[in-house]
């Protein structure tokens, strides 16, 4: 029998067609209900393998469970007026300029996940683990190492690919230490009362003097102890200094409901390394979270206990092939899907 391995499926996005968030979550759904099949008795005998997917959204804030208050149709606007996405290696995707790019209106929609808004888009990359936390393949976990697990190999990752030297504290996540002001952002209602958490809690008071930045998020959603969800990795963002909302999707909420702590990314951290920059040159952008979500699979499967060469990187045509057959499967004609057959096609010619 071969050994275990975790199937690593990367989404593929070309600028400016990044995958739909709603055709990323259908693949996840899939994979889970392997999972759950097994467990119920209806599946083959052998277990399904762990798996990760990685890929970078077509921009879309998603409201937590916490989110009590309905925004208000001002708040959604704002939210939701179109986002101005430079392409990677362009002068503006980095110091946040409002000129070039494409103007892409972010999605809104609610995530079985906790806490409050977040954003995932272009510049991110979002790895999203489906395994069950209790399979005799591998390392199993509680819900607490769990969460730790996500966080340990993303500190891991950006210090072995960048040398950033991220943290954890008492909330979830991942953040590192930043020598600038952090600006104070507005935000629509969050159902938050005055003093109380946000998502992951308040950050708490900084080590070594400078202020906290998140650099990943993390939120997971759990059925029957089968994963969904995961981190995103902030890869090329705007940075907190950047107050523009056209070009900052941070700059239109209070990420994750922390109010006085900012978002960076790894490019507003530290210089990029000559390989994540050849990578991408060579892809349009894209080889730089193809990169980071390799190396933090390989991360996550020593991490779980299947060892060197744990990784099984499933072929891009395979990817978009489960993809058209989803989207066929769920009836795949109407406008409900429009958008996910669009960039399903586009991808089909791209590779």
């Amino acid at each position: 029998m071969a050994p275990l391995r975790l199937r690593h499926l990367h989404l593929p996005s070309i600028h400016p067609h990044y995958i739909p968030y709603r055709l990323a979550s259908r693949v996840q759904e899939h994979l889970r209900r392997q999972h759950l099949d097994f467990k119920d008795g209806s599946a083959p005998d052998q277990p399904p393998p762990p798996t990760l997917l990685s890929f970078t959204p077509s921009p879309i804030y998603t409201l937590g469970r916490r989110q009590t208050a309905p925004l208000t149709q001002a708040e959604a606007v704002r939210l939701t007026a179109p986002l101005q996405i430079p392409g990677h290696g362009t002068a503006d995707s980095q110091n946040g300029s409002s000129t070039g790019g494409v103007l892409i209106p972010p999605e809104l929609i609610h995530s079985p996940r906790g806490g409050l808004t977040t954003y995932h888009g272009p510049g991110q990359v979002v790895l999203w683990p489906v395994l069950d936390l209790k399979s005799p393949s591998h390392k199993s976990f509680s819900v607490k190492c769990y969460a730790r697990l996500l966080e340990e190999t993303t500190i891991a990752t950006l210090r072995s690919l960048f040398g950033i030297d991220a943290f954890t504290t008492d909330d979830p996540g991942v953040w590192v230490r930043v020598r600038r002001p952090i600006p104070s952002f507005t935000s629509p209602a969050q159902g938050r009362k005055p003093g109380e958490p946000g998502e992951e809690g308040e950050a708490g008071g900084d080590r070594d003097g400078g202020e906290r930045a998140k650099i990943a998020a993390l939120g997971v959603h759990l059925r029957r102890h089968v994963t969904a969800l995961g981190t995103a990795i902030n890869v090329a963002m705007p940075g907190p200094e950047v107050t523009d909302e056209r070009v900052n999707p941070w700059a239109r909420i209070v990420a994750c409901g922390l109010a006085g702590r900012g978002v960076t990314s790894v490019a507003g951290e530290t210089s990029v390394k000559g390989e994540v920059a050849s990578a991408s040159a060579a892809s349009g952008g894209a080889g730089r979270e193809r990169l980071v979500a390799g190396a933090w699979a390989g991360e996550l499967a020593r991490r779980i206990g299947l060892g060197a060469g744990g990784v099984e990187v499933v072929e891009t045509g395979e990817v978009v092939r489960l993809m058209e057959a989803l989207l066929l499967a769920a009836g795949g004609g109407g406008d409900e899907t429009r958008e996910e057959r669009g960039y399903v096609e586009r991808m089909r010619e791209g590779i």
